[in-house]
């Protein structure tokens, strides 16, 4: 048996086996191992050897033609059902979550800007979270390298306005609904030149650090990923030996600290049976 990692048996697994059956098209073709298992995440492959020599010429052309690739490798296949079924489930973010923790104190600002992007993300519907993990897993294995979870500290300045520091204030409006809101509007008297009573100044970073956020948050999804998969395909591999990842959680900071969790979507999880009396 030979020995790998997660990540070399998902390389293996997305480059050389489960493209099988998609002629030049590899992976994007329908009839790929990869592309029936997805479309049924369940059983073994049983109508591949019928398609594997099929000529598609749904484009019209001869470009395309079908190759005898012969089947997928039981591993590869395994391997494949696993990440498939990785579109059932969801991510979980830990109330209190800081991707920005190795960042010098900013009083609050990139705590305030890692809930703002966790609220970006978690606006996404289930099914497109679920599917973006499982893009995540495909595409670092076909590319070979885990996501960037680099972020360098943004600088943090005093909002502007031009070129002169602006003023906020915060007014009570009542809206012709009846409910009363608090609102933020301009906190300067062009008349008088002078800032209105009440009057703050506020702060912003130099660069927006939503996408380092997200990135650190496809970092967490990824390895959580491959803890699950790794987990649930170890015992059913048969020319393969797994070595479980130590790999942190949070390579950003000394110690591997919790981060994110993939957790079953409460609506694919089978319901609890219960004793009815009669």
């Amino acid at each position: 048996m030979k020995t790998v990692t997660i990540e070399e048996l998902l390389t293996w697994a997305f480059v050389h086996e489960l493209p099988k059956g998609g002629g030049v098209d590899g992976l994007d073709n329908a009839n790929s191992a990869w592309r029936m298992l997805e479309a049924s995440s369940w059983g073994k492959i049983t109508s591949f050897a019928e398609l594997g020599a099929i000529v598609d010429q749904g484009r019209g052309d001869t470009e395309n033609y079908w190759i005898e690739q012969g089947e997928p490798h039981d591993d590869a296949v395994a391997v494949g059902r696993a990440v498939a079924g990785l579109s059932r489930c969801d991510i979980a973010v830990p109330a209190g979550w800081n991707a920005l923790a190795d960042w010098p104190d900013t009083e609050g600002m990139a705590e305030a800007a890692v809930r703002k992007a966790v609220e970006r993300y978690m606006v996404r519907t289930p099914q497109r979270r679920a599917a973006g993990i499982v893009s995540l897993v495909v595409g670092t294995a076909i590319l070979g390298r885990e996501p960037d979870f680099g972020a360098e500290p943004s600088k943090v300045r005093m909002i502007e306005r031009g070129g002169r520091p602006a003023w906020f204030v915060t007014r009570r409006m009542k809206h012709e609904d009846g409910q009363t809101y608090d609102l933020e509007v301009d906190g300067y008297n062009g008349r008088t030149q002078r800032p209105v009573k009440g009057a703050y100044r506020k702060y912003e970073f130099s660069i927006d650090p939503t996408g380092d956020i997200l990135g650190r948050l496809d970092y967490q999804i990824w390895v959580a990923a491959l803890r699950r998969l790794e987990a649930e395909i170890a015992t059913q591999l048969v020319g393969h030996r797994l070595v479980f990842s130590d790999r942190s959680m949070t390579p950003w900071l000394e110690a591997d600290r919790p981060g994110v969790a993939i957790v079953e979507r409460a609506a694919d999880r089978p319901a609890k049976k219960t004793a009815v009396a009669c």
